[in-house]
């Protein structure tokens, strides 16, 4: 349950004991507990409804009927991600330009524009990117930076909590995620919604709750792949996407600069 786990592992630590043990009890039966009732959950366990209810919303979910929805969703994911692992080299490489030439296709010039002018306006700007799409923040923000703007891309969680506490309506949050529902990244996220922060969200997912929370977002397709436990799901239309936003933000900066 690979991606089920990337969702939730930085809310386990708040589990006590006894969630933990219903839990590990779901992710070692997923197909199982899918199709269970709370009260039969319950009955398996040796625990009651109120443990079963409690340990899905410290997970960051409303209840045990969106836990057990995700558990589902997250089953039918991995069997996708377990069969794109499998592709030859020539269908690999065929999928992943799709994939680009779809994303990049899907945006209009004006969202373009509108990213472009925030960018513009933001007085600092920080990205908020963790595990394999870090990458894909650091490179962007070395290229704003020469560009001028003041720029952050940590990737540690307690400077990005403090980051979070410390933009103002002035800066600028850009959210890079695969599936826009990291808990962690979720925090982040209302933290500075609720600070009124601008935040552009590049995700490689649509419908997301982080494409909810975002004052605008871009939605790029993405193959999802895993090798047992080591995600290996290419960034390359996400790294596109920032690319082509950064080179027309300089096209415009050249223009502002121009003599006349």
């Amino acid at each position: 349950m690979n991606h089920l786990y990337k969702r939730i592992q930085y809310k386990i630590p708040e589990l006590n004991r006894v969630e933990r043990t219903v839990l590990n009890y779901c992710l070692r039966a997923p197909e199982k507990v899918s199709e269970m009732t709370a009260d039969e959950l319950a009955s398996q366990t040796y625990t009651s409804q109120a443990t079963i209810s409690r340990m899905a919303k410290k997970l960051g979910f409303t209840g045990f009927q969106e836990f057990k929805f995700s558990l589902k969703n997250y089953q039918t994911l991995e069997r996708k991600s377990s069969t794109q692992a499998s592709l030859g080299l020539s269908p690999l490489i065929k999928q992943m330009i799709d994939q680009l030439t779809t994303s990049l296709s899907m945006i209009e010039e004006a969202d373009f524009q509108r990213a472009v002018e925030m960018l513009q306006q933001a007085q600092r700007i920080e990205f908020f990117a963790l595990g394999q799409s870090a990458p894909v923040a650091l490179s962007a923000s070395r290229k704003l930076r020469f560009l001028g703007k003041t720029v952050g891309a940590s990737t540690d969680w307690d400077e990005l909590t403090t980051i979070a506490n410390q933009l103002s309506k002035k800066d600028m949050a850009i959210f890079i995620s695969h599936s826009g529902e990291t808990i962690g990244m979720l925090n982040y996220a209302n933290r500075l919604k609720q600070r009124g922060v601008p935040i552009l969200a590049c995700i490689g997912q649509s419908t997301s709750t982080l494409e909810k929370l975002a004052t605008f977002s871009f939605s790029v397709e993405m193959t999802t792949i895993y090798h047992h436990e080591v995600d290996l799901s290419p960034r390359i239309s996400l790294a596109a996407l920032l690319d082509i936003l950064i080179i027309q933000y300089a096209n415009q900066i050249e223009e502002v600069l121009a003599p006349e």
